[in-house]
């Protein structure tokens, strides 16, 4: 029984012993780490072996970071974590940008055995908002640059969109090329919208930034009509669209004097489109004095436009009445200068009434709507009377 216990403390000798004179090594192969901004990163790092060694951690600037199980630094974001016997792992809670680059795991062999592992560090995109445009403001035939600087690892995508500034639903589209910089030459009132510009380097979230472009122009007028017509004592309105940006002075005009609202008239304005206005003026019981030209004039400081109204006096519309013709036709019948011959009959002296084709409906009391029926009676009583005199004629001859 001693003699086994002797050989067992032989064998343990003998494999501590072996144990001491085995080097060392890392049996994970070398690996690059990528982590997100302000996530943790977790650099591997384990070791066969060890003995009686020490395993260290060094920065990329070759400081010391940990010493066996000890953090030798101050940044509290930098821990050991040892879930296995052999495992060395450095973790970098938090990690940032600037904590990029070539770490070592190392053990103090002779010569020093190192693990080189490079850490890179991605960071989702985000815009410099003082080095980006803010709402700008131009008139029609500028050019507009806008720029979207953007920053992030690796360097991002800037999409540029556009949508209308009416409304906040409706659907956006691309414009240009990507890029930060947009360039919008000779630019028009249709150009006057929100343009958005969208930084992505496929980690989420994506940044955004909008930038409004509000274009200034000078106004233009637009009339329905060049002449309007209405009755003596009756009450009318007129009306002109203004576009303009911006709408400064709009208003109506009679003899060169502005109108404003009185018992006599009233002028009103009414938002149309984006930009556009519609100045309508009201004119009450509408006298000789009130027939004329009316001008409706708008301004700003980019220019002035104007447009004429005339107004004239409407008449009712008459009817003329309903003529009655008599037509009297005489004729010495062939048998008077036959004494021989007898009249059988015949007709001396013929008369016809020619009613007038377009009656009136109206004096007659009969309704507009059956105005179809009472020409087809007129039809059919012309018909008959020249039925009658065929036969008349067909009597005298036969």
């Amino acid at each position: 029984m001693e003699l086994v216990v002797i050989l067992v403390c032989l064998m343990l000798r003998l494999v501590w012993v072996k144990a001491q004179t085995l080097e060392p090594n890392f049996d994970v192969p070398v690996v690059n780490v990528t982590a997100i901004a302000g996530k943790t990163a977790i650099l591997p790092c384990s070791v066969q072996s060890l003995g009686g060694h020490k395993v260290a951690w060094l920065d990329p600037r070759e400081k010391i970071l940990t010493l066996e199980e000890r953090r030798v630094i101050s940044d509290d974001r930098i821990s050991l974590e040892r879930p296995y016997t052999n495992d060395w792992n450095l973790f970098i809670r938090d990690v940032k940008p600037s904590d990029s680059g070539k770490y070592m795991c190392q053990i103090n062999t002779n010569p020093v055995k190192i693990k080189n592992i490079v850490l890179y560090v991605h960071e989702a995109a985000s815009i410099i908002d003082e080095l980006s445009s803010f709402d700008t403001t131009a008139r029609e035939g500028d050019t507009v640059q806008l720029i979207c600087n953007a920053t992030g690892i690796p360097p991002p995508t800037v999409t540029w969109y556009r949508r209308p500034s009416s409304t906040k639903e409706a659907a956006k589209e691309v414009v240009g090329l990507n890029g930060e910089v947009l360039v919008i030459y000779n630019i028009s009132r249709y150009c006057d919208d929100i343009y958005e510009c969208v930084a992505f380097n496929d980690i989420s979230p994506a940044a955004s930034r909008e930038i409004r472009v509000v274009v200034e122009f000078a106004p233009e007028i637009f009339l329905p009509t060049k002449r309007l017509g209405q009755y003596l004592g009756k009450e009318t309105i007129l009306e002109c669209r203004v576009t303009a940006n911006p709408q400064v002075y709009s208003t109506w005009k009679r003899n060169g004097v502005e109108i404003t609202n009185n018992y006599k008239y009233r002028v009103e304005v009414y938002e149309e489109d984006k930009n556009t206005i519609t100045i309508s003026l009201r004119i009450r019981e509408i006298d000789e004095h009130d027939y004329g030209t009316y001008t409706c004039k708008a301004s700003n400081s980019l220019g002035t436009d104007m447009e004429e109204m005339f107004l004239h006096e409407s008449f009712p519309k008459t009817v003329p009445p309903t003529t009655t013709t008599d037509l009297t036709f005489e004729q010495q019948q062939p048998w008077q200068n036959r004494p021989n011959q007898q009249n059988n009959g015949g007709v001396d002296t013929i008369s016809i009434h020619r009613i007038n084709t377009r009656p009136d409906y109206h004096n007659q009391g009969i309704d507009p709507s059956q105005r179809g029926s009472s020409g087809n009676t007129v039809y059919a009583s012309r018909l008959l009377i020249l039925l009658v005199l065929l036969s008349i004629v067909f009597d005298m001859y036969r």
